[in-house]
């Protein structure tokens, strides 16, 4: 934030102090670990981060509602983009791709595709103006709450508006939202499957009733990953990747956005000392790569903590060791 000018308006915006403190408790109701206290790690809701960042970036510099359909070189081996609304770029010396997951610039870099991580959340929301709204704060305070027990859990978390998040977390199949035999837009039906007892049927009552009480959309949120043996290409000339484009993660060590943040800073970093060239590019991928093996690798372990048998079990001894996998990666 200082690097990009706009320290001040992120300040304006985050959330600190008890905001950054995550309760972990059981399927049973008790409360087993809080987290997170004390660190420097503000919160901030991707679209307030999203709005600081644009006040740091002249408009101009900006075209909205322009996605990338697709990218190739032509026969010269310039890029070539070709954009939804059916136009054509080329010509360009430098192309970024920040296109998120399912990005249409990373096969110019790599051939390497993100893998299905076997566990994926449905998402939905309660607003101050529900009535079970005072309970969840009750049991999450104005920060994060994470409940686990038999292969699944809850992660619900204050935003800033006021509302929760509330993600439900389930370890299925890739094509689960297509073979559950519900449609995901009748909230009942949705209700009533996260209910029964192969879901959170053996949940607390309290927990049960923010599943009860939810008040949707009801969104699955299949979770990818890239494979980490394939994060080692060769530098290009002219193209390179930053964020979710070049080494999506699950979201289980909560680095992803900050990954990404950093990914922008020392690619500038290096541009600014090597210059628009190759070298730049193999700089920047250098220090890139490893950090994001990283996050990608202890996310994974992680998430495997969050769906095992016996959580929170493994999850709260990982918690309490010498070296958490959430929030080892601080300071940078």
């Amino acid at each position: 934030m200082h690097e990009a000018g706009v320290f001040d308006e992120f300040k304006k915006n985050s959330r600190d102090g008890d905001a950054t403190i995550h309760l972990l408790y059981d399927h049973q109701g008790n409360k087993l670990l809080a987290f997170g206290e004390g660190r420097d790690a503000p919160e901030i809701d991707r679209w307030q981060l999203r709005n600081v960042l644009l006040t740091g970036i002249p408009k101009h510099k900006i075209v909205w509602s322009k996605p990338v359909a697709s990218s190739h070189r032509n026969e010269e081996g310039q890029i070539v983009l070709t954009f939804a609304d059916g136009t054509v770029a080329s010509g360009f010396k430098f192309v970024v791709g920040a296109d998120g997951t399912n990005s249409r610039i990373r096969h110019l870099v790599t051939n390497a595709k993100p893998v299905y991580s076997g566990n994926l959340y449905i998402t939905t929301k309660i607003h101050p103006s529900n009535p079970y709204y005072s309970t969840v704060e009750s049991i999450g305070g104005v920060g994060s709450h994470v409940i686990m027990g038999h292969r699944k859990h809850m992660f619900n978390s204050r935003q800033g508006d006021g509302h929760y998040r509330i993600d439900v977390g389930l370890h299925k199949p890739e094509d689960f939202p297509a073979t559950a035999g519900i449609d995901f837009d009748d909230h009942d039906a949705v209700k009533n499957l996260l209910l029964q007892d192969d879901y959170f049927g053996s949940y607390a009552p309290e927990f049960k009733d923010i599943i009860r009480h939810s008040e949707g959309p009801f969104r699955p949120w299949l979770m990818y990953h890239m494979p980490t043996d394939r994060l080692n290409w060769s530098a290009s000339e002219d193209v390179t990747l930053i964020g979710d484009a070049a080494h999506v993660t699950t979201p289980f060590v909560g680095d992803g956005v900050n990954c990404a943040l950093r990914d922008s800073c020392i690619l500038a970093g290096k541009l600014k000392e090597f210059g628009l060239t190759k070298r730049a590019i193999a700089e920047y991928e250098k220090e890139m790569l490893p950090y994001a093996i990283d996050v990608i690798s202890r996310s994974i372990l992680s998430g495997v903590q969050f769906f095992e048998d016996d959580a929170p079990k493994s999850f709260l001894a990982t918690m309490t060791s010498a070296r958490p996998l959430i929030g080892a990666s601080d300071g940078y």
